[in-house]
C-alpha cells in the first residue's frame, strides 16, 4: 500500500512544505526565540522539562505578580474571573509527577506490525451496477454516486485515478459515455430524499437509509434532509436514539458550505434541553447525548459557527456538564470531560483557535478533528504541542507583550491565543484532548500508521482520559464494517497489546475494564472474523480471573448500514422517463441529417405583403417564449415546411435538458387517428410504456411539432380534439404546418384553440400564424453554395447560377426549394453540350420529366412509410408491383392531356363529386378513378 501524504487532509496545502522540512523547523525556532528560548535550550527542555499543558502552581517561593483577567473558558461556579499568580520573567515550576516520559521502546516494538501503513479512508463499497441495471440497494447507489463525483473531480483537476481499482475505472469510463445514466443516478438520490421528507414516520430503517446519502448529496437535497431531521428531533417527545445518531452523522457528513450556523446552534440547544429537562434519564440516554455533544462541537469549531449565545446556550450547557462530571462511572465521566473540553473551542464571538495553532509551530486545526490550511502528521503535531507547552511556561508579562506585538500582523489571533494560554495555565484545557482530536482525525482520513505513532509518542499517554479515548477509537474501528476485515482485526490486536502490562502504557483499572467491555461487545457481532478474535482474547482474560461488568454503552454512535432500502424501493416505482427520452433523442438526431438548409423567411399571414418578411425561426422562438399555444405555418407544396419542422426539432433536441420541455415531431399521416391522442400515439412508436406516458402527461410539457396536416386529410382541430392544455391533459405548445392550397376560407377554425367555458369560443389571443415566402436570389445562391460540395461534378456555384438565370422561367421555379433541388440535379444532364442556353426548349421538357420522376420517387417512399388502411395498402402494393414511377408518369401524362383538351389548359382543377361525377374529372379524381 502507499503511504498517503498529509496533503490529503488539505488539498490546498503546498506539496513542498514538508512537516519535517527546514522551513518547519525554522518556523518553530523563530517562535521559541520570540519567547526567549534558544534552539539548544529547547532541546534540553524537550528532554528534561516537566511542564505539561495543564501546568500546576509552584510550591517554591516566587515574586508574586497577580494578574486578574476575564476568563474565556468554561465558568467554574459563579466566579467568572481567574487570577494567576506567576513569577515575572521566570518559567513556571513543575510538578515532579510531570517529568517527561521516555519513548516506550517496548510498546513501539510490540506495535510494529500493527497498522504498518496509512491506507485510504473507508468508504461504502459494494457491487457496481451493470449498464442500465436497476439499482436495488441504497449503499450501491451511494457507491455509484461517489464514483460519479470522483469522475467529475478528476476531469476538473486533470489528475489520474490512482486510488481506484480497475473495476472502478472501467465502470467510470462507461458511465462517462452515458450522460442519461448520470442524470438517472442523481435523480434517484434526489427522489430518495424527497420520499424521506414526505414520510411522516421516521423509523430507524428510513433514517439510516437517508443519512447514508449525506456525503453524495447536492446542497439543496442535503439541506432539505437536514432541516427535516432537525425539525423532527426538536418536536419529538420521546428520546429517539436512532434519530439522534442519524442527525449527528448527517451533520458530520455534510460537504463544506452546506451547514449553516443556525443548524448547529439549534441542534446543540435541543441536546442541552434534553439533558436538563429529562427526569432521571437512563445511563444510555445520558451517554448517547453527552457523546453526541463533542462531535457536534467539533463540527462547530470547524465551521467557525457564530451566534451561540453565551448566556442562553454556552454557560447553561457547561453547567449541566459540570453536574454530570461527578459521576462515578468512568466511561460517562470521560465523555463529560471530553464534551467540556470541546465546548471551550467553540468560537463564541472569539477569534478562531485555528490561527493560534497554525502560528504556534504549525499545529493544524485538522489536529482538532477539522479541516485546515495546515498539514498534519505526528512530527508536526508533537512539535506544535512542545512549542505550546514551552510558551505556557513563560510568565504572563512576557507572553502578553509578545502577543500585543503580534496583533498588528496577525489580525484576530491575539485574543484567541491569549485565551488558549489562560486555559493552559489555569488547567482547564488539556493536552490529552488535543492529542485525542489529532488521533481521531488521523483515523478519519485512514492515516492509521500516524495514529499508532500518536499513541506511543504522546506526552499524555499515561493519562486516564487519553487511554480511554484511544480504546474507544480502536473499538469503533473494529465495529465499523466500512473498514476491511484485516484493519478491524488489527484494531483488536492493538487492544490486546494495550492490555499487556509490559507495553510501557501506565495501567489503569478503568481502562482495562473498558477494553474488556469493548471486547465483550465485539464478541457479540455477527462478523465471525472480528467476533472470534474478540472472544479469543476474552477467553484468555477470563482464565486469568478477570471479570467483565455489563455496560449500556455502544461503541458506534453512527447508524449501521441499512439492511433494507424501503425509500429507494418506492422511488424505483416512479416511472423514470429520461432514459427513454434520451434514446428517442439520439434516434431522432441520427435521422435528422440535412445536408442543405436555408433558413426560410415568412410573412405574418396570407394577406400580408410579400415585402414584409421576417425570419421564421425567430418568430417561432418568440412564440415558444410567449403565452400563445398554437402556431400555424403555411406554405405552398415544396416551400420547405417539413424541412423547417425537422430543423426546428433538431435545434430543440440539441438544447434539451433533462426535465425541460420535450420536443416531439409528429408526421401526422404516419400515425393512426391523431385526432384522439396525438402525443400518446407518437410516444408508443418509441416504445414508451403506458405508465411512462401517464407520467409525462401529468408532469411534463411538450413542444409538439405536427407536420403534414394536409397530407393526413384531417378536417378537425387537433388542439381541441386532444384537449391540449386542459386540466389533466397534455401541456403543449403546438407548431403545425399545412399546405396553403389545402385550406378554405375559414381555415383558422381548424387551428385556433378554444376558450375554456360553456360556449367554447375561439381564443385568437392564443393563436399565431406565418406563411413561408419563396426564395429570393440570395437564398437561391446560398442553397447552391451548400449543394455544390455534395456532388462529384466539376461544376461550381457560378455554373449553376448562370444556367438558372439563363434558361427561361427556370429562376422563377427555383424560388421553390423543392423544385430548386430537382433543377440542380437535372441541370448538368439537360445542358450538356449546349452552347446557347437561351434556346433550350426541349431541355425544359426533360427538366420537367426529371422533376416528375424525382417527385414520384419521393412520394413512393412517403407512402411506404405512411400508416395506410388495408384497402390503400393493397393498392400501393399493386402499384409497386406494376411499377410505381412508370404508372405515375402515365397517369400524369393522361391528366395533363385532359386538362389541355377539356379544361382549356387551366392547371387548377376543382372536383366536387356530386357535381362532377359524370364529367372527365371523375376519371382522375373520383372514387373509381383509374390509374
Amino acid at each position: 500500500m502507499t503511504d498517503y501524504p498529509p496533503e490529503q487532509l488539505d488539498p490546498h496545502s503546498d506539496a513542498s512544505d514538508k512537516p519535517n522540512s527546514n522551513q518547519s523547523l525554522r518556523k518553530r525556532d523563530k517562535f521559541l526565540k520570540v519567547f526567549g528560548l534558544s534552539k539548544s535550550e529547547h532541546k534540553v527542555k524537550a528532554k528534561t522539562s516537566t511542564q505539561s499543558l495543564h501546568a500546576q502552581p509552584s510550591h517554591r517561593a516566587i515574586e508574586p505578580s497577580s494578574i486578574a483577567f476575564q476568563s474565556n473558558n468554561i465558568p467554574l461556579g459563579d466566579d467568572q474571573s481567574v487570577a494567576l499568580t506567576v513569577a515575572k520573567d521566570k518559567p513556571l515550576p513543575l510538578s515532579p509527577a510531570e517529568d517527561p516520559l521516555p519513548v516506550p521502546t517496548a510498546m513501539e516494538q510490540t506495535l510494529i506490525n500493527i497498522f504498518p501503513e496509512n491506507i485510504p479512508k473507508p468508504t461504502v463499497k459494494t457491487d457496481l451496477p451493470r449498464p442500465q441495471e436497476r439499482i436495488e440497494k441504497t449503499d450501491q447507489l451511494v457507491y455509484s454516486i461517489r464514483l460519479l463525483l470522483k469522475m467529475q473531480d478528476l476531469h476538473a483537476s486533470g489528475k489520474l485515478a490512482l486510488d481506484l481499482d480497475e473495476t472502478e475505472r472501467s465502470w467510470m469510463k462507461a458511465l462517462e459515455q452515458d450522460p442519461i445514466e448520470q442524470y438517472h443516478l442523481r435523480w434517484l438520490v434526489t427522489k430518495v430524499v424527497e420520499e424521506f421528507v414526505k414520510d411522516d414516520i421516521k423509523g430507524a430503517a428510513v433514517v439510516s437509509e437517508a443519512v447514508i446519502l449525506a456525503p453524495v448529496l447536492d446542497r439543496n437535497s442535503y439541506r432539505s434532509l437536514l432541516c427535516c431531521i432537525i425539525d423532527k428531533f426538536e418536536t419529538t417527545t420521546l428520546f429517539d436514539i436512532g434519530l439522534l445518531q442519524g442527525l449527528v452523522q448527517l451533520i458530520e457528513s455534510g460537504s463544506p458550505g452546506y451547514l449553516e450556523d443556525d443548524d448547529l446552534v439549534r441542534t446543540l440547544a435541543v441536546l442541552r434541553r434534553r439533558l436538563k429537562d429529562t427526569h432521571q434519564p437512563s445511563a444510555e440516554y445520558v451517554y448517547q447525548t453527552v457523546r453526541a455533544i463533542p462531535r457536534l462541537l467539533d463540527v462547530m469549531v470547524n465551521s467557525m459557527v457564530k451566534g451561540l449565545n453565551r448566556t442562553q446556550e454556552h454557560q447553561p450547557l457547561a453547567a449541566i456538564l459540570q453536574e454530570l462530571k461527578d459521576t462515578t462511572d468512568p466511561i460517562l465521566q470521560f465523555q463529560v470531560n471530553y464534551a467540556l473540553q470541546a465546548l471551550q473551542y467553540v468560537p463564541d464571538d472569539e477569534a478562531t483557535l485555528q490561527a493560534v495553532l497554525r502560528f504556534a509551530g504549525g499545529i493544524s486545526m485538522a489536529a482538532l478533528g477539522v479541516a485546515s490550511m495546515c498539514k498534519l502528521d505526528p512530527a508536526n503535531l508533537f512539535e506544535s504541542l512542545d512549542t505550546l507547552r514551552q510558551a505556557a511556561g513563560q510568565s504572563y508579562e512576557v507572553t502578553k507583550s509578545i502577543l500585543e506585538g503580534l496583533e498588528a500582523s496577525q489580525q484576530g489571533r491575539y485574543g484567541a491565543m491569549q485565551s488558549l494560554l489562560k486555559g493552559l495555565r489555569a488547567g482547564t484545557k488539556h493536552e490529552w484532548f488535543l492529542t485525542l482530536l489529532a488521533a481521531r482525525s488521523f483515523v478519519q482520513h485512514g492515516l492509521l500508521a500516524d495514529f499508532k505513532r500518536t499513541v506511543y509518542k504522546a506526552h499524555c499517554r499515561d493519562e486516564l482520559y487519553f487511554q480511554l479515548g484511544i480504546c474507544q477509537i480502536l473499538g469503533e474501528i473494529a465495529v465499523d464494517p466500512l473498514w476491511d476485515s484485516f484493519t478491524r482485526q488489527q484494531s483488536l490486536y492493538f487492544l490486546g497489546v494495550l492490555l499487556n502490562d509490559k507495553t510501557g502504557w501506565k495501567q489503569h483499572l478503568e481502562v482495562r475494564q473498558w477494553i474488556l467491555v469493548i471486547l465483550t461487545q465485539l464478541s457479540a457481532l455477527s462478523d465471525f472474523v472480528v467476533k472470534d478474535r474478540a472472544a479469543s482474547v476474552l477467553q484468555d482474560w477470563n482464565q486469568q480471573g478477570a471479570s467483565v461488568s455489563s455496560s449500556p454503552y455502544c461503541l458506534k454512535i453512527g447508524l449501521a448500514l441499512p439492511e433494507s432500502s424501503p425509500l429507494l424501493t418506492r422511488v424505483q416505482q416512479i416511472p423514470h422517463v429520461e432514459r427513454d427520452l434520451h434514446v428517442m433523442k439520439v434516434q431522432r438526431l441520427q435521422e435528422a441529417y440535412q445536408p442543405v438548409y436555408i433558413p426560410p423567411m415568412a410573412k405574418a399571414n396570407l394577406q400580408a405583403r410579400n415585402e414584409d418578411l421576417f425570419s421564421l425561426m425567430e418568430k417561432v422562438e418568440e412564440f415558444l417564449a410567449s403565452d400563445r399555444q398554437v402556431m400555424l405555418i403555411l406554405g405552398d407544396s415544396g416551400a420547405g415546411k417539413s424541412t423547417f419542422n425537422k430543423h426546428l426539432e433538431t435545434k430543440l433536441l440539441r438544447i434539451y435538458n433533462s426535465g425541460g420541455r420535450i420536443p416531439l415531431f409528429v408526421n401526422l399521416p404516419a400515425i393512426r387517428r391523431p385526432e384522439e391522442d396525438t402525443i400518446g400515439n407518437q410516444l408508443r412508436t418509441y416504445n414508451f410504456s403506458e405508465a411512462q406516458i401517464q407520467e409525462l402527461k401529468q408532469h411534463r410539457q411538450f413542444i409538439l411539432i405536427c407536420d403534414g396536416y394536409d397530407e393526413s386529410q384531417l378536417a378537425v382541430n387537433l388542439h381541441t380534439t386532444n384537449g391540449f392544455n386542459r386540466p389533466g391533459q397534455w401541456s403543449v405548445k403546438m407548431v403545425i404546418s399545412c399546405r396553403t392550397q389545402y385550406l378554405g376560407q375559414d381555415y383558422r377554425d381548424r387551428f385556433v384553440p378554444q376558450e375554456v367555458g360553456h360556449y367554447s369560443r375561439p381564443a385568437l389571443n392564443l393563436f399565431q400564424e406565418a406563411v413561408i415566402a419563396p426564395f429570393y436570389k440570395e437564398q437561391i445562391q446560398d442553397y447552391v453554395k451548400q449543394y455544390v460540395p455534395l456532388e462529384s461534378r466539376s461544376w461550381v456555384t457560378q455554373d449553376y447560377m448562370d444556367r438558372l438565370i439563363t434558361i427561361p422561367d427556370l429562376m422563377d421555379m427555383a424560388k421553390n426549394p423543392f423544385l430548386l433541388s430537382l433543377a440542380l440535379e437535372a441541370l448538368p444532364g439537360v445542358t450538356e453540350g449546349k452552347q446557347d442556353l437561351s434556346t433550350i426548349k426541349i431541355a425544359r421538357v426533360q427538366l420537367y420529366d426529371t422533376f416528375v420522376q424525382h417527385w414520384l420517387d419521393v412520394n413512393k417512399r412517403r407512402l411506404q412509410g405512411s400508416n395506410l388502411n388495408n384497402e390503400d395498402r393493397a393498392m400501393l402494393d399493386l402499384l409497386l408491383q406494376t411499377g410505381f414511377v412508370s404508372m405515375g408518369i402515365d397517369y400524369s401524362t393522361r391528366l395533363v392531356s385532359a386538362i389541355f383538351e377539356k379544361h382549356n389548359g387551366n392547371p387548377v382543377v376543382q372536383y366536387d363529386h356530386f357535381k362532377a361525377e359524370k364529367t372527365w374529372k371523375a376519371e382522375f379524381f373520383g372514387p373509381e378513378s383509374r390509374l
